[in-house]
């Protein structure tokens, strides 16, 4: 090799070397790890979505409240400990169900407080163990027609089965779901074999849907069923109710920036710790009524041991 060749070889080398030392410190704070992140700038942003409740929501007095939210609080004090952070920050900020796994992906929020893990989500984020077991449920008008009623509780049909009985002619049902969540197969199938059309009419949020349940502009309303639960109880009244039946079963996770094990780890850590705890059965009470045996198993079965 001559001089000169190896000078431009040197000189390659060398813009190289700069040019990945510059890509590294241009690379955004949270590729670190979210634990070195809360070291190095003493805070954090937890994100919530404010149409979740009584999961994640805004209270009377605008703050985040929620199940989720306890669980954040707790994930927040327990960093405090772990990384002997005391004045460790912790701000909240309420995403729309749009924007909430691309702000968590962006690094604009480090934690989703809850959130249902799909694949394809999984794709863009990572999930911490599931915080609830959850599923998908009807509300309806307590004067809805029984067709309708029976499709959606699982319950025998009842009166005339002969071909030509008015009863056997199909149905038409609007069905109000909010937007970007199909109806499950279960309940499509449900209303099949009752014969029941269903026109499906989306809706921006859980207020919109129940509307217009309310005023008659839709017959059903499909909605996470501890949503609509906490919904109708909150708004009183008889004229709506809430089917006993539960189409599909999902859990609820908190969502983390993929390729964060040791925050994850510890999100998963600090979790685990809590179901084996008394304290675990009263935020579910508070939230979601007393827990079933069979609530109580899940988190048992879900949470790692140390």
């Amino acid at each position: 090799m001559t001089t000169a060749s190896r000078i431009k070889s040197c000189r390659s080398l060398r813009s190289a070397l700069v040019a990945g030392l510059l890509g590294l410190a241009l690379l955004p704070a949270f590729a670190a790890g979210t634990l070195d992140k809360a070291r190095d700038g003493g805070k954090l942003t937890f994100g919530y979505d404010n149409d979740s409740r009584p999961y994640t929501y805004t209270d009377g007095a605008g703050k985040p409240a929620g199940y989720g939210i306890a669980l954040c609080n707790r994930i927040g004090d327990a960093l405090k400990t772990e990384l002997k952070l005391p004045a460790l920050a912790i701000d909240y900020v309420a995403l729309t169900r749009e924007e909430a796994f691309s702000a968590v992906q962006q690094g604009k929020v480090d934690l989703l407080c809850a959130a249902i893990p799909t694949l394809e989500r999984r794709a863009v984020v990572d999930f911490s163990i599931p915080i609830m077991l959850s599923g998908s449920g009807v509300a309806l008008r307590s004067d809805a027609p029984t067709r309708l009623l029976q499709a959606v509780s699982g319950a025998t049909p009842t009166g005339p089965a002969w071909r030509a009985s008015p009863d056997q002619a199909p149905q038409r049902a609007v069905i109000a779901v909010v937007d970007g969540v199909p109806i499950e197969n279960a309940l499509n199938s449900a209303l099949k074999q009752r014969r029941v059309n269903a026109e499906v009419v989306p809706v921006k949020d859980t207020a919109a849907g129940l509307e217009l349940l309310a005023m008659r502009k839709a017959d059903a309303f499909i909605q996470d069923r501890a949503v609509l639960l906490d919904s109708v109880t909150r708004r009183g009244g008889t004229d709506l109710v809430v089917a006993g039946r539960t189409f599909r079963r999902d859990v609820v996770a908190m969502a983390v920036r993929r390729d964060d094990a040791d925050f994850r780890l510890f999100l998963d850590r600090t979790l685990s710790r809590l179901y084996r705890t008394p304290a675990l059965s009263e935020l579910y009470t508070r939230y979601f009524g007393t827990p079933t045996a069979e609530a109580l198993d899940f988190f048992k079965l879900v949470s790692f041991p140390d």
